[in-house]
């Protein structure tokens, strides 16, 4: 059986400033290049956690920061993926995600898991993309079986969208001047 921490359960683990001193730890141990493939050696966790327990004045065990890395993985990806999407804009001043209410309910009936979104936007989105965005699987070299093999020019744009891209958005250039203006049914 399956246990999945909830939104109000990992409130209530990682309180306060203590999420921002994981990540804070993490993105210190990708810059020094301790990162390979996506995750930590089990020496760099144990550096993390001694870290985050001492500056958090905390006594979490290697599992809950593994699994709270998963989670932030997670959340960091399902808010690049909605980014990405047409008809949302990015309010970097208030952290909020702005579209107009159809868009916001088609989005959320596909995918629930953005409702969280709605409100306070994705905390850290920047740094978790120092973290996460070398990592994380994109489709970016994702050919299908029934084309035809890449030739020169296809292969060097994949390479180039490989490199340079990722599913990471940088919010930084994508601030709205204009938010959209929500209509009100009434």
């Amino acid at each position: 059986m399956t246990t999945e921490i909830t939104d109000v359960e990992d409130a209530g683990t990682w309180r306060g400033n203590i999420e921002k001193i994981f990540i804070d730890i993490m993105v210190n141990e990708v810059n020094k290049g301790n990162m390979d493939s996506g995750t930590f050696s089990t020496n760099t966790w144990r550096r993390i956690l001694l870290e985050v327990n001492s500056q958090g004045k905390r006594n979490f065990n290697l599992k809950q920061l593994k699994q709270k890395f998963n989670r932030l993985r997670a959340m960091h990806r399902e808010f690049s993926d909605l980014l990405k999407h047409t008809g949302f804009g990015w309010d970097a001043e208030t952290n909020t995600v702005h579209a107009l209410e159809e868009i916001w309910q088609n989005y959320i009936r596909a995918h629930p898991n953005a409702k969280r979104f709605r409100s306070k936007g994705c905390p850290n989105y920047n740094l978790l993309g120092l973290i996460f965005n070398p990592s994380t699987a994109t489709g970016a070299l994702h050919y299908s079986s029934t084309q035809d093999p890449p030739n020169t020019d296809d292969e060097d744009e994949m390479d180039d969208n490989l490199e340079h891209g990722g599913v990471h958005v940088d919010v930084d250039i994508e601030i709205l001047d204009d938010p959209p203006q929500l209509e009100m049914a009434g």
